[in-house]
């Protein structure tokens, strides 16, 4: 029930659709280092390090991204 009331949001709402791309490969590199640090047999400690330094460089490289290099201008 919860799946089709976000599913009916998103279809909805025009910039959630675009920044869920985003989110999803936010997600999927977070999990994917999740998956290396345990594959390597890291400490807790170490791993969560990793999980936020992913998350962190991804969300600054977002905010570069978006406000610094920005499509051109339609006249």
């Amino acid at each position: 029930m919860g799946l089709l009331i976000v599913v009916g949001w998103i279809s909805d709402n025009e910039a959630v659709r675009g920044n869920l791309l985003l989110w999803i490969l936010l997600a999927a590199a977070v999990g994917l280092t999740f998956w290396e640090c345990r594959e390597r047999g890291y400490r807790t400690t170490v791993t969560l390090w990793w999980l936020s330094f992913v998350a962190i460089t991804h969300v600054a490289g977002y905010i570069v991204l978006r406000f610094i290099v920005r499509p051109p201008r339609e006249a």
